[in-house]
């Protein structure tokens, strides 16, 4: 899915830093990041908020530090990003909350940002402060808006492209409101995220080439997205009938080049026939001695040779699959990623008795 590429280039909502334990506003509460993702937009929230059924889900992203540390301002202290794009367009919704060490770095942010983009309506209020913008592009989604809302010393970026014309600010009000609401009710301690949420037997076992930033089980949808799949419909409703629905998602930091993500998942399927299906039907090679399949893959973006690096291997009734990807989406992924990524994925193919 190029277009999925584009829309985070474009409304340029990629995933910083991000640490654990930060304490936001005078509340106290000790909100960690995967407490803000438990209170994000669900795809069932963004299908009602924007009232279509063809909004899918992406995989998060989740920064911390060394992911993109070099370039990442020093005020911020961790920020989650999300994705969604809509089917049967080029349409697309992202989402970022970043959290700074203080309520007035957030603040000079947002000047930052009215004296980048000009001058904002400022109604509908929404949060401590908000700007709304209107923005032109290019591609079958050209109208894109961008909001931001600060409440206390958090930022939220809200960007969505869409094809058929500018929205109302009353509808971006909206949006903002509903994003805003969730992300309240995090710092109100009235949403938590559960303390384990995801088997670490699951993930890639620690070694020296990635650093772990965050794990989640996520619906089969978004590895759909994750993966670039073409045909999403069709290749979903395979897996469904294959019985896999959802899947283990993981985060990580590639230590040699700190620029790149790597996201992993692992797929469990009813048979070791089913799991071996699935790799020979999406890698983007055959297998090598080790057994992993990998190959760069095309996303499309700014640059021709723009693209990730996409690994498979099956163990028993397991599929695994590790993507590393630049931070900024429609650059190109660092040939650092090769060796590292190679031994990850072996070590994890061991570890899984593959």
């Amino acid at each position: 899915m190029i277009r999925y590429a584009r829309l985070i280039a474009t409304v340029a909502l990629t995933a910083v830093v991000l640490v654990s334990c930060a304490r936001i506003g005078s509340s106290g509460t000790n909100v960690q990041p995967a407490d803000i993702y438990a209170g994000a937009l669900s795809a069932s929230d963004v299908r009602t908020l924007l009232g279509d059924s063809n909004w899918w889900p992406g995989p998060p992203s989740f920064g911390v530090r060394p992911l993109d540390a070099g370039t990442t301002s020093v005020t911020e202290r961790y920020s989650v990003s999300q994705a969604f794009l809509h089917l049967g367009s080029a349409e697309g919704l992202a989402i970022r909350y970043t959290v700074y060490d203080k309520t007035s770095s957030a603040t000079t942010t947002m000047t930052a940002y009215q004296n980048a983009f000009g001058a904002s309506p400022t109604i509908p209020k929404v949060g401590d402060a908000v700007l709304y913008y209107g923005l032109g592009g290019s591609g079958g989604a050209p109208y894109i808006t961008r909001t931001f809302v600060r409440v206390g010393q958090v930022i939220v970026a809200i960007g969505w492209s869409r094809k058929d014309g500018m929205p109302t600010v009353q509808q971006l009000g909206r949006n903002a409101s509903k994003v805003v609401d969730g992300l309240k009710k995090v710092m109100a301690g009235k949403v938590h995220a559960p303390r384990s949420v995801v088997d670490p037997n699951q993930l890639p076992p620690p070694g020296l080439d990635v650093t772990f930033l965050g794990a989640t089980p996520l619906p089969i949808e978004a590895w759909v997205v994750m993966a670039n799949i073409a045909i999403p419909e069709a290749v979903l409703q395979t897996l469904q009938g294959a019985g896999v629905n959802d899947f283990v998602y993981g985060d990580y930091a590639l230590n040699d080049d700190t620029h790149m993500e790597v996201r992993t998942a692992l797929l469990t399927f009813a048979s070791t026939a089913g799991a071996a299906d699935w790799a020979t039907t999406f890698a983007p090679g055959t297998p090598d001695q080790a057994g992993i399949a990998s190959g760069y893959v095309g996303t499309g973006g700014s640059s021709p040779a723009a693209g990730e690096y996409h690994y498979f291997f099956i163990a028993g009734t397991h599929g695994g699959m590790l993507v590393c990807r630049p931070t900024i989406e429609g650059e190109a992924a660092s040939r650092a990623c090769e060796a590292p990524v190679e031994r990850t994925a072996v070590a994890w193919k061991i570890a899984l008795g593959g």
